[in-house]
């Protein structure tokens, strides 16, 4: 266990290494997100719709929704760091390792996860702060441990992008459409009863809407589609489920990229 933490602990200062070795990253990230946040806040002024009572309400909304996004991101994005390590001639090492090619790319996304953390609790500030956005302090702290039982549903997704990263050496495209896929159905920047009929079955059958559906009730009040108790119901079954599919499908990649002799290949 010693030795496992260890090595968890090398990769985490080996990320850190290379972000804090770009100094203007953190400036570019705050000015990046005030820029996002300055331009949904003027959109926000041209929406009129009964769903929410005022511009605000819908800032807030989409607020939270940019907040996940970022979280998403960091966890789904593990497939990108793995196709950098393999274009690197890196990935090798994790390989022949003690440590394992699986817990090495589980390890990557601590460092980018705890990121975005940061980043969430810097744009909520900028939100708050700068655009008036009102936070339900009284239940906010429960957002945390919703963010991390999400944090277990998104991370499968982003393992099984990395077993398709290690099969077929390129993901990033399917990245970016399971990205989009998720914000069109999980009403990160609109409410899914604006989508149309035939779509709206995917944001009840994907683990994505209830996670955005608490985090949002919790941090600025806006009402649930169902229970509080469903929605968690809802996350605890995904999970059950897509950790150990996830954790299988990232051990076939390995074995069929080991049996292919293609580690190497990028």
């Amino acid at each position: 266990m010693r030795l496992t933490l260890d090595a968890s602990f090398a990769l985490i200062k080996r990320d850190w290494m290379t972000y804090n070795s770009y100094r203007t990253q953190l400036v570019s990230m705050v000015f990046g997100m005030l820029t996002s946040l300055t331009l949904y806040y003027f959109l926000s002024r041209l929406v009129h719709v009964s769903t929410f009572r005022s511009s605000d309400d819908y800032f807030a909304f989409v607020v939270i929704g940019m907040v996940i996004v970022t979280v998403l991101q960091s966890t789904m994005g593990v497939a990108t760091t793995l196709r950098n390590e393999l274009v690197a001639g890196t990935f090798e090492r994790l390989v022949l390792s003690p440590f394992g090619a699986v817990a090495g790319m589980i390890s990557m996304m601590i460092f980018p996860f705890t990121m975005a953390l940061f980043s969430s609790f810097i744009m909520l500030a900028l939100a708050t702060t700068v655009f008036g956005v009102t936070l339900q302090w009284s239940t906010a702290g429960l957002a945390l441990p919703i963010m991390v039982l999400g944090t277990g549903v998104f991370t499968s997704f982003g393992m099984m992008l990395a077993a398709l990263t290690l099969v077929f050496k390129r993901a990033t495209g399917g990245l970016g459409l399971v990205l989009t896929i998720i914000s069109l159905t999980s009403g990160l920047y609109f409410p899914i009863a604006l989508l149309p009929a035939w779509l709206r079955w995917v944001s009840e059958v994907q683990p994505f809407t209830p996670a955005v559906d608490l985090l949002r009730n919790v941090l600025v009040g806006t009402p649930l589609h169902g229970t509080a108790l469903g929605d968690l119901l809802k996350m605890v079954g995904f999970l059950t489920v897509m950790i150990p599919l996830a954790l299988a499908g990232l051990q076939y990649g390995l074995r069929t990229a080991q049996r292919r002799g293609t580690i190497m290949e990028y």
